[in-house]
């Protein structure tokens, strides 16, 4: 009898949507409920009244429900950002702790812990659905049914890095240590704040969905985790936090001075070339914001001569071969005669 072909980590796919659900939605009311039970035992644990657990049950959930919405209405779409929600619902904890005369240091505990066992199960339904997707690398791999619910064609079929299920593993961890340093209030929420905002970091070089916003080649969750990291350190001074926030602000300093570098890559630009590109015809070009010039000649034997060219400094052969790579499965790519500009041809 013919043996199974074996299946790799790479070969498996995400399904988003279990039974006609997203596997989003179910995932997300899962680690709703759990992040509830775990909240309750922490609640249990830390003798919390039943004023401050009606803060902690209720005021996230409230702001979270805020903030969505009206981002939905500013930008015309729903657009759901963690660390925007997190910062929402935490800032309303304290604000109604400090108000009620409850135990902000505690709440802030059983608060950031919650958020986090709830991320661990939104995150692994992002990896279902193909949000928040990590770039080309090595791990998952999306298809046409992905495709369908929003992913970017181009990536279609080809490995990424799974940085949501990182990112849910970390998360996991987070909570557990946060668990393990509880004894003194407070502690908690600032291993897991300090560990998020350095795990975050790192795995936003990584990310390659196009819709997150970049400020001076730093995207809004890396400034975040920045921001977060050193009100940390304002909080609770000591050598660990002073150094950590200290790391992750000169790690943001090194992004910017090397964003020239960086920046034909970054995925928003991706993105917009690869509207140009849609939007080019045989008579016409487009022009990006980085200021990448794109138009195209169809070839006698039916292959698609792309016509790439920019005055950017760090526009070279080496960076047409990145983007190239990037956005075709294969191509060529020949120097043209006039400095600047190439050929890239495509079936």
């Amino acid at each position: 009898m013919k043996q199974p072909m074996p299946v790799t980590f790479a070969q498996c796919r995400p399904h988003p949507t279990m039974r006609g659900v997203s596997s989003y939605t179910v995932l997300g009311f899962m680690g709703y409920l759990i992040a509830n039970v775990v909240g309750a035992m922490l609640a249990h644990r830390w003798g919390l009244q039943l004023g401050e657990r009606l803060i902690a049950f209720f005021a996230p959930a409230v702001s979270f429900i805020a903030v969505v919405t009206v981002s939905k209405v500013l930008l015309g779409r729903e657009r759901i950002v963690f660390y925007q929600t997190t910062l929402a619902g935490i800032v309303a904890v304290v604000v109604l702790g400090l108000l009620t005369g409850a135990r902000v240091a505690r709440l802030l505990d059983l608060v950031t812990l919650g958020i986090g066992t709830f991320l661990v199960f939104g995150r692994i339904g992002c990896h279902a659905v193909a949000c928040c997707h990590g770039t080309l690398g090595r791990g998952v791999i999306y298809g046409a049914e992905h495709v369908a619910v929003g992913f970017w064609p181009r990536w279609s079929g080809r490995p990424l890095w799974p940085v949501q299920l990182v990112e849910a593993a970390g998360s996991g961890a987070l909570v557990l240590a946060g668990v393990a340093a509880s004894a003194l209030p407070g502690r908690a929420a600032l291993v897991y704040t300090l560990g998020y905002a350095g795990v975050r970091f790192v795995l936003e070089l990584v990310r390659g969905d196009g819709a997150r916003p970049y400020a001076l080649g730093v995207t809004e969750a890396q400034w975040l985790a920045v921001a977060t990291a050193i009100a940390c350190a304002a909080w609770r001074i000591d050598v660990f936090t002073s150094a950590f926030a200290a790391t992750l602000a000169a790690s943001a300093a090194a992004l910017i001075a090397f964003r020239r570098r960086r920046e034909f890559l970054f995925p928003p630009h991706l993105l917009e070339l690869d509207r140009a590109f849609r939007a080019t015809s045989d008579r016409e070009s487009h022009e990006t914001s980085l200021g990448v010039r794109v138009s195209r000649h169809v070839l006698p034997d039916g292959r698609t001569d792309w016509i790439l060219s920019s005055t950017h400094r760090r526009w070279s052969e080496t960076a047409v071969r990145r983007l190239a790579h990037r956005l075709w499965l294969s191509c060529e790519i020949i120097p043209g005669r006039t400095a600047g500009v190439f050929h890239v041809l495509t079936e």
